[in-house]
C-alpha cells in the first residue's frame, strides 16, 4: 500500500526537493505540497495524511504550532534550517527531525522510520481483540511479555536496558534487540521496579544497573547518551544516592 505523504514548507526550492525524493520512494503517495501550515491543517484533519513532512519556520504558523493545534496528528517529520528546534520537537513524539540541507540518504531514513511505525500500529490494530499488548507483573516476578509483530515476547527487567518514547509507542532497548510496543511511558513505570528503573526525561526510564557514566545531565547506557531533565535530576540523583551508587 502506499502511505499518503504531506509536505509542507514556505520555501518553494525546500518543498520542490522534498517533493521529488518522496517520489523516488515506491510506498508514497504525495497527497499535497503546500506552503503555509493552515492549509496543511485543513488537509490533516480531513484524515488525508499518514506522514507529515513540515518546516518548523513558516510564517502564519510554526510547524511546531502545527502539530500542536491537531486533534490527531499524523507520523510527523519536520524540517529545518536551525538545530535549536531538535529539543521540542523531540518533546512532541515526531518520528524524526532533518537539518537542511537534507540528502536523500537522511529523508530516506526517517522515512523508514515513518513506515516501520505505521506498519506496527496496522499490525497493532489488528490484534485489537487479543489481550492487552503488555501482560503485568505479579509482585515476584522479574520480567514481563510484550505483544509485538503478531506476537509475545519475554522482556526480562535485567535485560532491559532502557525505554524510549516512541509516538503513541515505546520502544524497548535491550541487550539483544529493539521491541516497538504499543504502550505508554506511564504504563511502563508503573509496570517496572521502583528500586531499578526511573524515569529521567518524559522520554525515557533508564535501568539503573545498566548506567556506565553521569555527566552533566547526561547518562551513558552503552552506546547510548540520554538527557536527564532539569525537572527530573533533583530525583534521580537521589536515588542514586540512596542505592549507594554514589
Amino acid at each position: 500500500m502506499a502511505y499518503k505523504v504531506l509536505i509542507v514548507d514556505d520555501e518553494e526550492p525546500a518543498r520542490d526537493l522534498m517533493a521529488s525524493y518522496a517520489k523516488k520512494i515506491a510506498e508514497l503517495e504525495v497527497v499535497g505540497v503546500l506552503s503555509d501550515a493552515l492549509s496543511a491543517k485543513r488537509l490533516i484533519d480531513a484524515g488525508d495524511v499518514d506522514i507529515l513532512l513540515s518546516d518548523i519556520q513558516m510564517d502564519d504558523l510554526t510547524g511546531i504550532d502545527l502539530v500542536k493545534t491537531l486533534k490527531v496528528a499524523p507520523i510527523t517529520i519536520f524540517t529545518t534550517a536551525y538545530s535549536e528546534y531538535a529539543l521540542e520537537s523531540y518533546n512532541l513524539d515526531v518520528v524524526d527531525y532533518l537539518v537542511k540541507p537534507i540528502s536523500f540518504q537522511r529523508f530516506c531514513k526517517a522515512i523508514d522510520k515513518a513506515i516501520e511505525l505505521m506498519q506496527f500500529k496496522q499490525q497493532s490494530d489488528e490484534q485489537s481483540s487479543l489481550s492487552d499488548p503488555v501482560l503485568s507483573r505479579t509482585a515476584v516476578s522479574n520480567f514481563f511479555f510484550v505483544k509485538t509483530n503478531r506476537k509475545m515476547v519475554k522482556v526480562e527487567h535485567a535485560n532491559l536496558l532502557f525505554i524510549e518514547s516512541y509516538g503513541e509507542y515505546v520502544k524497548l532497548y535491550t541487550h539483544d534487540d529493539i521491541i516497538l510496543a504499543l504502550q505508554t511511558m506511564a504504563f511502563m513505570e508503573d509496570l517496572l521496579p521502583s528500586n531499578d528503573f526511573i524515569r529521567i526525561h518524559r522520554s525515557h526510564i533508564v535501568n539503573l544497573n545498566h548506567i556506565e557514566e553521569i555527566e552533566g545531565n547526561l547518562v551513558r547506557i552503552g552506546e547510548h547518551q540520554l538527557s536527564i531533565s532539569k525537572r527530573m535530576k533533583e530525583q534521580f540523583m537521589s536515588m542514586i544516592q540512596r542505592k549507594g551508587l554514589i
